[in-house]
């Protein structure tokens, strides 16, 4: 959509000029829906302007497009759910619901469950909103039938559930340069108006770790992966910007001591009776830490309540029965700590 539109509306026709707009397109706020996406604040330096007027101009414009299915959604609809509604109490309570821009990250061990998770927000977000999730797959193990298995489960008809599946854009990324390539081409092609970007809302990577499994061992090595970390923070914010979510797969492992680059995704045989609650530390260091704007840590659960020793509370580790922890690690909006529980099904998690 023509930035020149903002022109059309009564308070950007008084206060805005052409110059204005070039410093918008500058500033990487190209299109309508960039311009709904920016934070007031950022608008009102850009443009000299009061935040009154700012915030007239979106109101405005929203009138002037009613009809414009782009816009609509992007004023009225932030809010996106996951679907899980135990996930969802937890997100809301701590200031962080599912919605545009936001950035997440989700670690775990190997073997927690994080791809059953990441499955069930994408087809969650397909089925309720009617718009199209990027999944990113680093691991070439992307199951289209445990997809289908969930939707036979929960009994949608042939037609719904052949829409889903379409609606999981599936894309295999082995390493961090081809990661950065498609995260680049989606920006572009957001920017041009391709109707099929500006229809996908959510990009879910499996996983982020092992796009750096190459670039591990030697100082020149390691430097490397920092710098293509970098762009790859930098590609994802600039999406944030655009109104994208992401959901972010990452790798934690119980020795704090070990390579944060030494990641496959694959177990590495290492005993989950030496390790500790305390020693578990995602992937790819500290810088990467402060990309996402939530990380959350999916456990499974250590102790349950049996009631049948002296604290009511007994170890058991012999059998997967399917109980999850989530577990709030940071948390740039709100508080951190709080978790809550879920439990992979056939349909997936809820």
């Amino acid at each position: 959509m023509d930035l020149k539109k903002i022109l059309q509306t009564s308070t950007g026709k008084e206060l805005l000029s052409e110059y204005q707009l070039n410093l918008l397109t500058k500033n990487h706020i190209e299109t309508m829906l960039d311009f709904h996406n920016a934070e007031d604040q950022q608008l009102h330096k850009l443009l000299a302007i009061k935040l009154e007027s700012v915030v007239k101009i979106k109101n405005e414009l929203a009138l002037l497009h009613r009809d414009s299915e782009t816009i609509v959604e992007t004023v009225y609809e932030s809010d996106f759910e996951t679907g899980i509604e135990e996930l969802d109490k937890l997100l809301n309570a701590i200031g962080q619901p599912f919605r545009r821009g936001r950035v997440w990250e989700l670690c775990g061990e190997t073997g927690a469950g994080k791809t059953q998770l990441l499955y069930t927000l994408a087809l969650n977000f397909v089925w309720k909103h009617k718009r199209q999730v990027l999944f990113i797959d680093s691991k070439q193990d992307f199951s289209t039938k445990r997809i289908q298995d969930m939707l036979l489960e929960r009994k949608v008809d042939q037609e719904t559930s052949e829409k889903a599946m379409a609606d999981i854009q599936v894309v295999e990324v082995l390493t961090a340069k081809k990661l950065i390539e498609v995260l680049k081409e989606f920006d572009r092609q957001m920017a041009d108006g391709v109707q099929a970007a500006l229809q996908t809302r959510v990009v879910v990577v499996d996983s982020l770790a092992a796009c750096f499994v190459d670039l591990r061992g030697s100082s020149d090595m390691r430097m490397m992966r920092d710098c293509m970390l970098t762009e790859v923070a930098c590609r994802v914010r600039k999406l944030a910007v655009r109104g994208v979510a992401f959901v972010i797969g990452n790798v934690s492992f119980a020795d704090q001591d070990a390579d944060p680059s030494d990641d496959d995704g694959v177990e590495d045989g290492n005993s989950d009776e030496q390790s500790t609650r305390q020693q578990i530390e995602p992937t790819l260091g500290a810088y990467w830490s402060s990309v996402c704007t939530l990380r959350l840590s999916l456990e499974i659960p250590e102790i349950t309540d049996c009631g049948d020793s002296d604290d009511g509370i007994v170890y058991n580790e012999s059998q997967d029965d399917g109980l999850r922890m989530v577990n709030v690690l940071t948390n740039s909006y709100g508080p951190d700590g709080d978790t809550c529980l879920l439990q992979i099904t056939d349909a997936g998690m809820v």
